[in-house]
């Protein structure tokens, strides 16, 4: 999708500064304020200081001893900073990447880019009325083989880092919308459940991200019904802002205004080209 043909931006997608929208939504649900931030990474920084002659954490503490204030900022407002939760946070992400190292690992850009280009994952180039990253995905060209899912969610988890630079996606977070449509069994039997348990980590307490949900949309009832297995692993929070939409255009309308999807996605404006 073209710029000339996005809504106006008031945000970029990679901001490098705070909209007053965004401060103001901060203090609110966060209860962000300069004090606040200076206070909780004096206390998160004591903590890490502490732990880092203590075993398993050691080595990732002496690591985060010289890391700079935004990378620890991503974890007190995922955690509205309670340092406590903050802290818990940083040792389930390092546990994930040592869990994961496949996921976690490098990708080329060049990969990265061609990924996008066909919406496995996609970003769309603007933000939503939320002022929320908008990630896509569209199963309908996905080979498994070619592409497996282990590399599906790598690439979700390179964007996520990458996307989590901005202070904007910090508090605002990413929704993500999946046109499912042409989901097949052959593509359902490739991903096995320890890939399921991948993808529910990096939304389950595993990253410092403010996840908002992800809306499925043309999901053929198989779907549905693996659904209802992959939902006991889910925490009660992410299966609140997990929806089955199917061919209800009217639920998902309400949750996003037509003109900011677009229409190979459920709205209205022209087509994702990848751009």
């Amino acid at each position: 999708m073209s710029d000339s043909k996005c809504p106006k931006l008031s945000v970029p997608v990679m901001a490098t500064y705070l909209s007053e929208v965004t401060k103001e939504k901060a203090f609110i649900e966060l209860g962000e304020s300069d004090d606040v931030k200076d206070t909780s990474l004096s206390q998160l920084r004591q903590l890490i200081e502490e732990t880092e002659s203590v075993k398993p954490c050691g080595e990732i503490m002496k690591r985060l001893k010289t890391v700079d204030d935004g990378f620890l900022l991503r974890f007190l407002r995922t955690r509205k900073f309670n340092v406590e939760k903050a802290f818990d946070l940083i040792k389930a992400y390092n546990k994930y990447h040592k869990k994961y190292p496949d996921v976690v690992g490098p990708v080329s850009e060049e990969e990265v880019r061609q990924r996008i280009h066909q919406a496995q994952p996609g970003v769309l180039p603007y933000r939503d009325h939320e002022g929320r990253v908008v990630l896509l995905f569209n199963i309908k060209d996905w080979d498994p083989v070619a592409y497996p899912f282990w590399k599906v969610v790598q690439t979700y988890v390179y964007l996520i880092e990458r996307l989590l630079v901005s202070e904007e996606t910090q508090i605002n977070g990413i929704v993500i919308i999946e046109n499912f449509e042409d989901y097949s069994i052959r593509q359902m039997a490739a991903v096995r459940i320890s890939d399921y348990r991948k993808v529910v980590g990096m939304f389950q307490g595993a990253f410092p991200l403010r996840f908002k949900g992800v809306h499925f949309i043309g999901q053929p009832s198989f779907f549905v019904k693996l659904y209802s297995l992959i939902k006991k692993c889910l925490d009660s929070k992410l299966v609140n802002r997990v929806y089955l939409h199917g061919k209800n255009a009217d639920s998902f309308r309400q949750a996003f205004p037509p003109e900011l999807v677009p229409s190979d996605f459920g709205g209205t404006a022209p087509q994702y080209d990848g751009h």
